[in-house]
Formats: structure tokens, sequence, C-alpha cells
């Protein structure tokens, strides 16, 4: 029986810290500033003008600051579509570039994750969009930053709990009259006993961070790779130390639409 890898939580994020900058090749007429794509929200997108490639999202962390990353995580696309070639690069003074990872093409339409060994600080990145487009390409969640390796959760749950938001028509002798279904939401309660004080830290970092806003996160990424989710926490965080005061349990329940 396979064992379940650690949860790994993808919201630490370069895009948009102070005195940065983020620039498109070309973007849309109308409402699809490039901005939208670090927001956390599915509301709103970035929209190419057209389909000429190479086109770039391109990063600058500002004169004197620099930044790292080792994934890149997309949702909310049509890459696949498109026909699109993706990687993200990097460069010490925005004119050479490097690959973090080997160009990659979209299977399909769906979440894409892609993790990377870091290869160090730099001022420049860029999403770099190749290949012969069939469609304007746009995205709605783009970020590449630092992941955050937790630990394995302690008891179990459900990767796959879901919960339908419908509403329900039923006549007066109890008989379904019509069923209207709005989305599915996913539920992951994760559980962490005993938890010591170097993940404790990480969660509080995530939480101050990201706080209640959404956020990519894998509970099985060696054996369940596609299983990478959009979600956000409740608006409590309460974690309490043990007797002793050394360790703690902790508990997060997230949820979030099933795409």
């Amino acid at each position: 029986m396979a064992v379940w890898a650690k949860i790994f939580f993808y919201y630490a994020t370069m895009l948009g810290s102070t005195g940065s900058t983020l620039t498109a090749t070309s973007t849309s007429s109308g409402d699809y500033n490039v901005a939208y794509i670090y927001n956390m929200l599915e509301t709103n997108m970035w929209r190419s003008a057209n389909t000429t490639t190479p086109m770039y999202l391109t990063y600058d962390a500002g004169a004197g600051n620099t930044k790292t990353a080792d994934y890149l995580a997309i949702l909310g696309h049509n890459l696949f579509t498109a026909g699109a070639t993706i990687t993200l690069q990097y460069s010490s003074n925005g004119t050479t570039w490097n690959d973090a990872f080997t160009a990659y093409a979209p299977s399909a339409d769906t979440v894409i994750l892609k993790e990377f060994t870091s290869p160090g600080a730099y001022r420049y990145w860029r999403l770099a969009i190749t290949g012969t487009l069939s469609v304007i390409p746009y995205t709605t969640l783009c970020i590449w930053g630092d992941r955050t390796e937790l630990d394995w959760v302690s008891g179990a749950f459900d990767p796959y709990e879901e919960e339908v938001k419908a509403n329900i028509s039923k006549s007066y002798g109890g008989h379904i009259a019509g069923i209207h279904t709005m989305y599915s939401e996913r539920e992951l309660n994760l559980k962490f006993d005993d938890a010591d004080a170097t993940l404790y830290n990480k969660i509080k970092a995530w939480w101050d961070i990201s706080g209640i806003k959404n956020f990519f996160v894998a509970w099985d990424k060696t054996n369940s790779p596609n299983d990478v989710y959009l979600m956000h926490p409740g608006l409590k965080f309460s974690n309490p130390f043990k007797m002793g005061g050394v360790y703690r349990d902790i508990k997060i329940d997230l949820k979030g639409r099933k795409a």
C-alpha cells in the first residue's frame, strides 16, 4: 500500500512584493490587468491581445532586490487549448535568461504545478509562453515562489471529500421536483498532532502571509501528483499547546471550489 507523502503548501510568491513590477508582452483591452494573476481570486484574469509568441509575463524585483523560487502554479487557463509551451525563466540583468525547468506543453486546461530546484536569488523572473498558438491565451491565477513542506498528517482524512451546493425542490408528497446544482466544494481536514516549533512556525508564517486567501495545496504529490487544489482556510486560527507547553495539536480545515 502506498504511503502518503507530506503536505505541501504553495502560497509564498514574489509577485506583488514591495518595489516590484509585473508586465506583460501584451494585454487585451478591457479588464485584463496582468496583476490579477496573483490576487488569488477566480473572478478576473490576464488575457493577451494576440497570439504572437514568444510572449512573457515579466517580474522585476526592483533595483537591489532579488528573489528565489522553486515552484510555478497556474489555474484557470487555456494554455493547452491554445497549444502553448511554457517555462519559467530567470535573469540577473533582464537580458540573458535561463530556464528554471525544461519547457513544458500542458496536457489539459487544468491546474499546473511545476516544481524545480531553486537556481538561487535573481532580480528578474518571467513566465515564457511559446509555440504556435491557435487562440489567444489567458490565465486567471499564476504564481511562483518558494514552496512550504509541512509534515505527514496524524489522522485519517478524505482527500476527495466534497459537498454539492444545490437547491432541491420537493413536492408536498416528498418527490424531487427539480434540482439546481450550483457547484461542488472540496473539503480537506488536516491534523498534525504533537507538532514541534518548526512545523508550527511554518503554519504560522502561512497564516500571517496568506491568511484566509486562496492558495494551492498538494496532499500527496508522490502518489497523486495531479491532486493540487486551490483552497482557503476558515476564519479561525487556533493551535493549542499540549500539556507542558512544548508541542501543539494543529488542525487546519480547508475548503475550495471543485474545478
